[in-house]
Order: C-alpha cells, then structure tokens, then sequence
C-alpha cells in the first residue's frame, strides 16, 4: 500500500536554512543601521547646537534687546545630554519675551525639552556661553566642545565669534 504525502507545508530544513539566513542579513545589517541612527542623532543635534548659538548671536546683536552686561548667559550639557540654560539666558533668548512684538528667540518649551541624543555630543559636553566684552564692547559667543557651526571640532578648542554688530 502507497503511504500518501503530506507536502502542505516546510520542512525543518527549510526553516533552519531561512532563519540561518536571516540571521547572517541582520548581523550584515545591523552594525550599518546603528551608524545611520547615530549620524543622524548628530545631525539633529549640530541643529539645536546651532539653534541655541543663532539665538544668542541675535539676542546680542540686536539693538533692541537690553542685555545687562553683568549676567550669567550660557547653554551647558552632562554627560546624559540634558541641556541647561541659564536663568539670566533664558530671560534673554526664551520668556518673557524680549522684543516688542511678543515673540522669543526660543520658547521656554524648546528650552526645556532640550537633549543632546547622540553618544558623541554626550561626551563632548558642550558649552555656549554669551560673555560682553569690555575691551571691544562686543557681545562675544564662545563655544567649548563644539565649533561655531555645531560641529564637534577634532580636538576641545575654544571658539569666539563676535557677532555682527553689537548689543548694548
């Protein structure tokens, strides 16, 4: 008597070879994704740099804003990427609002939420700081662990960049 087939499904081979396969493309994979999310963590990171370094460089150079020229102004990180403002600073760039109209550099939301994602910028700890130079009566913004771009720079240097023109 003939014993009849059953071909309705996989056998165990097939699966083995199919996860064995799926294996190797995930170990392929994987090691470039996490490059991909970590460039991108920077990426997006270089743009809140950049955010906060644009808005005290306005903050400075405009004449309409009144900075008093002995406050503490500076953005800092730890090393778990929370970002700090400083409470003079964040009267400057977030509320109240500085200018006529109402508006703010930044609103005291962006301020508060704000964290550096990326392992690279968690290590760096950067540190933006608007400091009223005396000698050239120039609104200065210095950087440390980042460049003026937002960009971590090869080795921890100190930038400064006057802004154009001069707040009070």
């Amino acid at each position: 008597m003939k014993k009849e087939m059953n071909n309705k499904g996989f056998s165990l081979v097939e699966l083995i070879i199919v996860i064995a396969i799926m294996v190797i493309l995930v170990a392929v994979l994987a090691p470039q994704y996490l490059r991909y999310v970590e460039k991108s963590r920077i990426s997006t990171d270089t743009q809140t740099a950049v955010e906060f370094i644009n808005a005290m460089q306005v903050a400075a150079s405009d004449p309409d804003a009144t900075i008093p020229t002995g406050g503490t102004y500076e953005v800092t990180s730890d090393s778990a990427g929370k970002i700090t403002v400083s409470a003079d600073l964040a009267g400057v760039i977030g509320k109240p609002p500085t200018y006529a109209n109402g508006l703010s550099l930044l609103d005291d939301t962006a301020i508060s939420s704000s964290k550096f994602q990326s392992a690279a910028f968690q290590t760096a700890t950067p540190s933006i700081t608007l400091t009223y130079n005396t000698t050239a009566k120039v609104w200065e913004v210095k950087t440390v662990g980042i460049d003026q771009s937002g960009n971590l720079p090869s080795s921890g240097t100190t930038t400064t960049t006057p802004p154009a023109g001069s707040g009070s």
